[in-house]
């Protein structure tokens, strides 16, 4: 009775895998012409004069909103609502301000330019890979957002709970919830209209207003550091989530063809229009996000302490926490391989042997060699292991908020520093 059994379960594995192969290979040969008139579009000239005038600009649609709500309420109403949002599944809980239900009615659609194929197959892409691609964003994207000093200085702002104590709790929850903000905007239909990943960046962007309003309010030095979260360090940002991530990808030996990668990247252009970054700086195609990322990087990266200790934080995140490094044990060597060595002294990462490099690089590469051997033999595997990352992601974003549900909030910092009282219950 169990053989038969067995044969059937085995039999409709073969046939679903085989659907699912035939359907992904086929979406992207009918994305062929589509990929070519992306590739064939003219790349931006990323300059350091027209990157720096973007380090005054901010996002004056979610500015507009904060500010009315905490000039005509009282501050803890901010606190309120991020915890109305989050507690509540729909897009415009009741209890929201009018300015609220507004901001998300009218800026809740897709752009006109918005390609559902493109974007189906992208969030193909992340099924298959996404587990790698979230130990390349550990690994290599964040920390390397780290590394831009005036950014930097914004995050560790932002995220300490207690200096007196030296708490680092803060740091460690927000890498795992920009985990589960990739989670909510690259699973199937979070692009979707009404979908999580919509959502979710709109929930962002208001959020990064509250931290502009008060960081502004209490006198951040904008000769030093421009404006906090500009359109500059948001589209820098969006870089490192995408094409920087696709670069990671390369480095590990994934290799994607050129639909994949376009897909992917045509994914984050469109959450980068709903995290308010400027049409000017959505790069037309990969080759553009790249050239974009890296302008960046040459223009912000500079040492900090602020980006060392936000670095040490994401070490003992690794450490302690994260599957990486419990799996390879070997937390500094892989910042290393992945960042390379320049940005890794920068920022403070150990250093580490030559010959031990060289060890991580090729356990790293043979684990993933094998991970995509079995990957590309059945598709159903990339889903099922895709699923069980999001499980694992979601158990460890409920440690972090002693099991309660995830959501993203204003730091003890921000209520003690900037005087922002307790959100009160309904």
């Amino acid at each position: 009775m169990e053989q038969p059994t067995l044969f059937v379960l085995l039999l409709v594995a073969a046939i679903a895998t085989f659907v699912i192969s035939l359907r992904y290979v086929k979406r992207k040969r009918s994305l062929a012409s589509k990929i070519k008139k992306i590739q064939s579009l003219p790349q931006h000239n990323w300059s350091t004069d027209f990157l720096q005038s973007k380090r005054t600009q901010m996002d004056p649609v979610a500015d507009v909103v904060i500010q009315s709500i905490l000039e005509q309420h009282e501050e803890s109403m901010v606190n309120r609502l991020f915890d109305a949002m989050v507690s509540n599944d729909d897009i415009i809980p009741e209890q929201m301000p009018p300015e609220v239900r507004n901001y998300f009615a009218l800026n809740h659609q897709l752009p006109t330019w918005a390609d559902k194929d493109l974007i189906a197959l992208g969030e193909q892409v992340y099924i298959r890979h996404g587990l790698l691609m979230s130990m390349v964003l550990s690994c290599k994207s964040m920390p390397e957002c780290y590394a831009c000093a005036k950014g930097a200085k914004v995050l560790y702002a932002t995220g300490r709970l207690n200096d007196q104590q030296g708490a680092m709790d803060a740091f460690t929850r927000r890498i795992v919830e920009t985990a589960q903000f990739v989670v909510n905007a690259m699973t199937p239909g979070g692009l979707a209209p009404r979908g999580k990943g919509i959502t979710t960046a709109l929930k962002v962007r208001l959020i990064h207003a509250t931290i502009r309003y008060f960081l502004k309010k209490n006198n951040w030095d904008t000769a030093l550091y421009d404006e906090p979260i500009n359109q500059e360090d948001m589209a820098g940002t969006l870089m490192s989530f995408s094409a920087l991530v696709l670069d990671g990808l390369k480095l590990l030996n994934v290799k994607l063809s050129d639909a994949e990668e376009e897909a992917y990247q045509h994914c984050w252009r469109i959450i980068g229009h709903f995290m308010g970054v400027q049409e000017d700086l959505l790069p037309n195609n990969v080759a553009d996000a790249r050239a974009l990322g890296y302008a960046i990087m040459e223009h912000q990266v500079a040492p900090s302490d602020h980006g060392r200790a936000l670095t040490a934080a994401l070490i003992k995140f690794k450490e302690d926490i994260s599957p990486e490094g419990k799996l390879f044990g070997m937390v500094h060597e892989m910042l290393r391989f992945m960042m390379g060595n320049k940005i890794s002294d920068l920022l403070g990462v150990p250093p580490t042997a030559p010959d031990v490099e060289e060890k991580i690089e090729n356990r790293l590469r043979e684990w993933v060699g094998d991970f995509e051997k079995v990957e590309h033999r059945s598709i159903l595997f990339g889903l099922f292991a895709n699923a069980f990352g999001r499980i694992m992601l979601q158990g460890m974003l409920n440690y972090m908020n002693h099991q309660k549900k995830s959501h993203f909030y204003l730091p003890e910092s921000l209520k003690s520093d900037w005087g922002v009282a307790p959100a009160k219950a309904y």
